[in-house]
């Protein structure tokens, strides 16, 4: 398997956004522990906030991200794995060839504030090496790996109807995504070890 370039999700991959989105809303949960989040929901976190949170809102999805502020997204915890993978992904491909690839909502404040989020904790090179767009598969080729979240985001990214724009994927185990249960540790770990042979 060969890989030249590296597409990092931002969100639940480099950061925690999710518990934390939560917590900041007003519910019960700890940032850091994603075992709180409840499966059944699938990948919905306005569904999880509303049945989590004390007083069992009814956010719609607009309610509930507007209420998401600029310094929520710019100070969302790094996730446990954050500093290894970046690093790791650097000693793969070179920083040159490692970007982060994230979809902002449509409020100016999320994006300014996942800008300030990758300035603040990221090294100085990645702080220009983004890709902003919910499109991840615009970044798809056969050498190129998204590391995501997002089951869909894989699934479009690898089965692209032209050949040549079709990328490998890493699914990161998360509540909400087919992986929950496993480690995400030993998951990433396992692949890494796999494609530097």
């Amino acid at each position: 398997m060969k890989i030249e370039r590296i597409l990092l999700d931002l969100d639940d991959v480099l950061n925690q956004l999710t518990m934390w989105t939560m917590k900041c809303v007003g519910c019960d949960v700890d940032p850091m522990d994603n075992h709180l989040f409840p499966i059944e929901v699938g990948y919905d976190v306005v569904a999880a906030a509303n049945l989590m949170h004390p007083t069992k809102r009814d956010w719609s999805v607009s309610e509930f991200w507007d209420s998401i502020k600029r310094e929520h997204w710019a100070t969302a915890p790094k996730s446990p794995e954050c500093d290894w993978l970046l690093k790791t992904c650097v000693d793969l491909v070179g920083e040159d060839e490692v970007f982060i690839a994230t979809s902002p909502t449509k409020d100016p404040d999320c994006l300014a504030g996942k800008l300030e989020w990758i300035q603040r904790e990221l090294p100085d090179f990645m702080h220009r090496q983004y890709v902003i767009t919910p499109r991840k598969g615009i970044g798809a080729s056969p050498e190129t790996l998204l590391i995501d979240d997002c089951q869909k985001n894989c699934e479009a990214f690898r089965t692209h109807r032209n050949p040549r724009h079709r990328g490998q994927t890493l699914l990161v185990p998360k509540p909400w995504n087919p992986r929950h249960g496993e480690d995400t540790k030993t998951v990433l770990e396992t692949f890494v070890e796999r494609i530097s042979k």
